[in-house]
């Protein structure tokens, strides 16, 4: 096979290089991904937010919902993108629609 990318007949893997500027620089490449907890971790907070609205399953208040959005936006751990939490990896859209469910950094 005359492929550059090909070898004894399997394709090779590319490999992602840090980016070299200048003679003697490198910059690191960046991970596009935001942190998360641990999936075992998203499990546990998820089934801790279950029973706190077990417990009490009233939904919030529409006000009260957007006020926790707007806290959660200026927080340094919300993925914008993906309208979560990087502390608990919770998805804000749902945790906050409930009036039991709590921050878990305590800032609602």
């Amino acid at each position: 096979m005359t492929d550059s990318n090909f070898r004894n007949g399997r394709r090779r893997r590319r490999v992602q290089h840090p980016k070299v500027t200048g003679f003697g620089e490198q910059k690191e490449v960046q991970n596009p991904k935001p942190a998360y907890p641990s999936l075992g971790q998203q499990a546990r907070n998820l089934a801790q937010t279950a029973g706190q609205v077990a417990r009490n399953p009233k939904p919030a208040s529409s006000d009260l919902y957007e006020q926790r959005m707007k806290i959660c936006r200026a927080c340094a751990f919300f993925d914008a993108e993906q309208v979560r939490c990087r502390k608990c990896g919770c998805k804000l859209k749902g945790k906050a629609r409930f009036e039991a469910a709590k921050c878990p950094i305590q800032k609602w």
